[in-house]
């Protein structure tokens, strides 16, 4: 399990370094975060959804 740290960093990765730039750790880090119905998760699925 991440710690909340290594999901924020990941989300903050994919907002100003755009997903294809993500490792494979990250981007699964990023897809859980996108389940999420947390202020967190609505970030994750603008940055996934290209919103």
């Amino acid at each position: 399990m991440a710690t909340k740290q290594q999901y924020e960093a990941a989300l903050v990765k994919a907002e100003k370094l755009g997903l294809g730039s993500l490792k494979e750790q990250d981007l699964k880090l990023l897809m859980v975060l996108y389940r999420e119905s947390s202020s967190l998760g609505n970030r994750a699925r603008r940055v996934v959804d290209g919103k």
